[in-house]
């Protein structure tokens, strides 16, 4: 006798994700701000998630046997994952849109689709048939094998071809967070996905494990939906075609985005911790406490700030010399000393570098705002 169908805590949980999913999905789709072929294929990606849990719930409450079209309905999607969310990150990070050769790329999910094509075009019948046991599978058993696990290899090469993709990418901005998230997600679900039909094979395996496929699958709705709420920028696309870069940073793969976020990150930095104290400082080392490369630093300050990085850092100094010469409080610091504390190692560089910042020695500059470097001490120490 067949068990009445019924709904616990956790299909109630999935069900509702699934509602959510379609939603976010929906105003995905018609979102007319940002890049439409980005925001599409992310609608793409939750819609096909909010089926599989429909199927999943549909499965585990027993309604599936009322609702027998929906039966393996979702069996082919990981041949759509993994392409979908490569070419929503090339979009996002390189604006590519999509082209003709780009629909190779579904081919597996088309010829799945074919293979199974006897199972999805049974009549209701027959299906909920299949469903109780009373007739075998409709299908080559070898042939659904070797595609189970063409399912599975596309699925984790995808998942690790992404991977590697955001880690060549620069790492910084909301965008590459995002994308990280994103990114890590999917690779957390292939290997859930991976790992249930790895375990069913042994006699330990509860079948309430199959669950946790489904949580990540909520998980990664409800990131999208509430990083759509948090960061609006998720919805417009994430543009960030710049065909008017500059030649010499063409191809340097830093975007706009992520070019005005290391310089926010560059700016703080150098406000809060004056790292240009340092007399050593280098561009490798400003690089590494920004986690950036050098190159991408050096970027951020000939591009936003149209200075070289020396002249930046000397900049810097010098206005923080201008203001401890200019007041009356630090009249007992001799000139050398302002030099020192400022990131200067040697009084020479720091004449030059003030004059032609000012067009006035520091002395003078003192001078000029009532404060006599003579008054300040002993000759000998200036």
């Amino acid at each position: 006798m067949q068990t009445p169908p019924s709904f616990d805590s956790w299909t109630i949980v999935f069900l509702i994700a699934a509602v959510q999913g379609f939603f976010t999905a929906l105003v995905l789709w018609r979102w007319r701000r940002g890049h439409p072929q980005a925001n599409r294929l992310l609608a793409m990606l939750l819609f096909l998630f909010s089926v599989t849990l429909v199927e999943y719930v549909l499965y585990w409450t027993g309604y599936l046997y009322d609702y027998p079209h929906m039966a393996n309905v979702s069996l082919q999607f990981p041949f759509l994952y993994g392409p979908i969310m490569w070419l929503y990150l090339r979009i996002i990070y390189e604006g590519r849109p999509l082209k003709k050769q780009d629909w190779w790329l579904f081919m597996p999910f088309v010829l799945g689709i074919l293979l199974f094509a006897p199972s999805y075009l049974a009549d209701t019948a027959l299906k909920r048939a299949t469903l109780s046991g009373e007739v075998p599978f409709q299908g080559n058993i070898w042939l659904m094998r070797i595609q189970f696990w063409a399912r599975i290899v596309w699925a984790l090469g995808f998942a690790l071809w992404n991977l590697a993709y955001i880690l060549r990418q620069p790492r910084v901005g909301d965008t590459a967070r995002w994308a990280r998230w994103l990114t890590g997600f999917y690779l957390v679900f292939v290997l859930a996905y991976i790992s249930y039909f790895v375990l069913i094979q042994f006699s330990f395996f509860n079948t309430s494990w199959d669950y946790h496929i489904s949580a990540v699958m909520t998980a990664m709705i409800y990131l999208i939906a509430y990083s759509g709420y948090a960061q609006p920028a998720v919805f417009e696309g994430f543009h960030w075609n710049e065909p008017s870069a500059p030649t010499k940073y063409r191809n340097s793969g830093l975007t706009p985005e992520a070019s005005r976020s290391l310089l926010q990150n560059l700016q703080l930095l150098m406000r809060e911790e004056r790292v240009y104290h340092d007399p050593d400082i280098s561009l490798d080392k400003l690089a590494a406490r920004l986690s950036a490369s050098k190159h991408h630093v050096s970027q951020v300050i000939n591009e936003q700030l149209g200075t070289s990085f020396f002249e930046y850092v000397n900049q810097l100094r010098i206005e923080e010399a201008k203001t401890w010469l200019a007041e009356t409080t630090r009249s007992d610091f001799h000139v050398i000393e302002i030099a020192y504390s400022v990131g200067f190692n040697n009084k020479v560089s720091f004449n030059a570098a003030f004059k032609k910042a000012t067009g006035m020695t520091p002395t003078e500059f003192r001078r000029s705002h009532s404060v006599s470097d003579e008054e300040a001490g002993p000759a000998g120490a200036r």
